[in-house]
């Protein structure tokens, strides 16, 4: 599974700025997991991941970090890493496939 993460918080005015970069990549990317994570409320999730900056956008394959961005990203290198992300998932799959059957 691939999963994106934004991180965010209230007070953040680049993070708006990113919110509108993202909007609708979602339906670009139906299979990947999107989340937005404030991290003055959600503080613990925030410290799990390390982040302390926002806005901080994090791209994992398989559980796996692929990709990180601290502040702004612009929507077409998102998508790349997106996309990058998704066949890192399907090689790795497919290694795993290949694995079990020996």
């Amino acid at each position: 599974m691939t999963e994106v993460i934004l991180f965010t918080q209230e007070t953040c005015g680049a993070c708006a700025t990113q919110r509108q970069k993202n909007e609708g990549i979602e339906d670009e990317f139906s299979d990947v997991e999107f989340r937005e994570v404030d991290i003055q409320r959600d503080l613990e999730i925030a410290e799990e991941y390390g982040v302390r900056k926002t806005p901080t956008i994090l791209i994992h394959a398989d559980g796996v970090r692929v990709d990180e961005f601290i502040g702004i990203v612009e929507r077409d290198e998102l998508e790349a890493a997106i996309q990058e992300a998704k066949t890192h998932r399907s090689g790795f799959a497919q290694r795993l496939v290949d694995l079990v059957r020996g």
